[in-house]
């Protein structure tokens, strides 16, 4: 996709506000929740754990979210320069189409991350690689999907695919890396306890589509939403939000405590919320648009932490 030049191309001004909103912090919580999720669900299981490298891993999941988001906010340029329809939580971060950061900013800081990411990984193979050998393919595979979001050649959120991407990375792969890397075990059951963060994180990005659909439309962004419509999109969305808490409760197979089924019951009122809002046609509305992308950042939360009160709180 060619990128051209807009009105913040020209700004010389960089404030730590502007760069703050360019790197769009709040939005560390879905990798980071699944990730500590992980983390604390391997201690329960007695595991002690290597906090040096749960310190780099903790860091490192957050620089490959940002480098996903910085280079997000590069490449997405035009198509959120024209976008007039967009949220709190859609659209992007606004901080170069309000000029508030040069657009080469964006840049410079998407490589800049990827810079630091190269040096924790030599130090992880200096140190931690023998002991934690697939941690490298796990960690590689992360980036390579969130760096490739939206930078060139690749471009998965042009392709429909991205949703799917980012998901499987903020969800199962944190959490059951996670799990990896603090334990040294590879337990195939933190696949299906991170399921429930993947599909919120894939109903994020869908429901936050919807509100940008024809800004993405115009600059030929083929996802999820582009590609099918607004009904089907925010039917799509529905079915992942809907099978969330049933996800939970099955991972009762994969050795989780049962009293998931009971902590979990707040992921499955506001999934109820977010289906009967959709239900009565908010998906079409701008307003329940942005407050069904509020819902589902909670829901993605919960989605992962509430499995932390399950595995030390046994109520049945």
């Amino acid at each position: 996709m060619t990128v051209t030049r807009g009105a913040s191309d020209s700004s010389d001004d960089l404030t730590v506000r502007g760069f703050l909103q360019l790197s769009r912090l709040p939005f560390l919580t879905p990798g980071l929740a699944a990730l500590i999720t992980g983390i604390v669900l391997a201690l329960s299981d007695g595991a002690e754990a290597e906090y040096p490298l749960v310190a780099m891993s903790i860091i490192g999941i957050a620089l490959i979210m940002l480098t996903t988001y910085y280079f997000n906010e590069y490449y997405d340029f035009e198509g959120d320069r024209i976008n007039k329809t967009f949220t709190r939580f859609s659209g992007g971060g606004r901080a170069l189409i309000d000029a508030k950061v040069p657009r080469r900013i964006a840049r410079i800081a998407g490589w800049s991350s990827v810079g630091i990411l190269v040096l924790i990984a030599i130090i992880y193979l200096l140190f931690y690689f023998m002991d934690y050998p697939l941690l490298l393919p796990l960690g590689l595979f992360g980036a390579f999907c969130g760096m490739f979001y939206t930078h060139p050649p690749f471009q998965w959120s042009y392709q429909g695919i991205g949703e799917i991407m980012i998901g499987g990375c903020y969800g199962v792969l944190a959490l059951f890396s996670a799990y990896y890397l603090t334990s040294g075990t590879v337990d195939l059951g933190m696949l299906l306890v991170g399921l429930p963060a993947s599909l919120t994180v894939f109903g994020l990005i869908v429901v936050n589509e919807l509100p940008d659909l024809e800004a993405d439309r115009a600059v030929n962004k083929r996802n999820l939403v582009v590609r099918f419509g607004l009904k089907r999109g925010a039917i799509i969305y529905s079915c992942a939000m809907a099978l969330t808490y049933p996800v939970m409760v099955a991972s009762v197979a994969a050795g989780m405590n049962t009293s998931i089924a009971l902590f979990g019951l707040p992921v499955l009122v506001l999934s109820i919320v977010i289906l009967l809002i959709v239900g009565k046609g908010g998906y079409a509305v701008h307003k329940s648009q942005e407050t069904l992308g509020g819902l589902t950042v909670l829901t993605n939360m919960l989605s992962s932490l509430l499995f932390i009160a399950a595995a030390y709180l046994e109520v049945f």
